[in-house]
């Protein structure tokens, strides 16, 4: 699915934040406790010099200042959470910009100390959707699950679980609510 949105608050109110105004690069999820939303640019800005490979499976973030960089590197490794719902900020035209979901990230902790570069590697091009807290949402009946045991998506109505096990087959295991 191609996700294209304008704002930080469109790409966390996917996640049910219920923003209407949003500053800054993202913000933690309000749903999954070990999980941020960040939409970020990969392209030159500023001080940081983030990167995200053509096939979209990995990302480092890189602030060019050292120390800044190492600060935010410990932080990310020892406190942030692990996990990046991921949305690209790339140029469309001339004057407009969209945020491209990429997908679910984790830190690869291996990489990040090797490089002194936060690096994440995608671990699914899926995930669920939320309503906010303060909405009344429908009634999950079925959920999909991936191999590693990771939540992908729910689903509300029969229609929407039958078009998804059609085009996902095998790819996930699906539990009834």
């Amino acid at each position: 699915m191609d996700v294209r949105l304008r704002t930080v608050a469109e790409c966390c109110n996917c996640f049910g934040a219920g923003y209407k105004g949003f500053q800054g690069s993202g913000a933690k999820h309000k749903f999954e406790e070990d999980t941020d939303i960040k939409r970020l640019k990969f392209y030159p800005n500023g001080e940081w010099d983030n990167r995200l490979t053509p096939d979209g499976n990995r990302f480092t973030e890189f602030h060019i200042n050292s120390e800044e960089n190492d600060k935010y590197a410990w932080s990310r490794l020892t406190e942030l959470n692990q996990k990046i719902a991921l949305f690209s900020h790339e140029k469309i035209s001339s004057a407009k910009y969209e945020a491209i979901f990429k997908g679910l990230y984790c830190v690869n902790t291996e990489e990040t100390l090797k490089s002194r570069k936060v690096t994440y590697d995608r671990i699914s091009k899926i995930v669920p959707t939320y309503y906010p807290k303060t909405v009344l949402s429908p009634k999950v009946i079925a959920e999909a699950y991936d191999t590693k045991g990771y939540m992908v998506a729910h689903f509300y109505d029969v229609a929407m679980l039958d078009a998804f096990q059609q085009k996902y087959a095998t790819d996930y295991i699906y539990r009834l609510k």
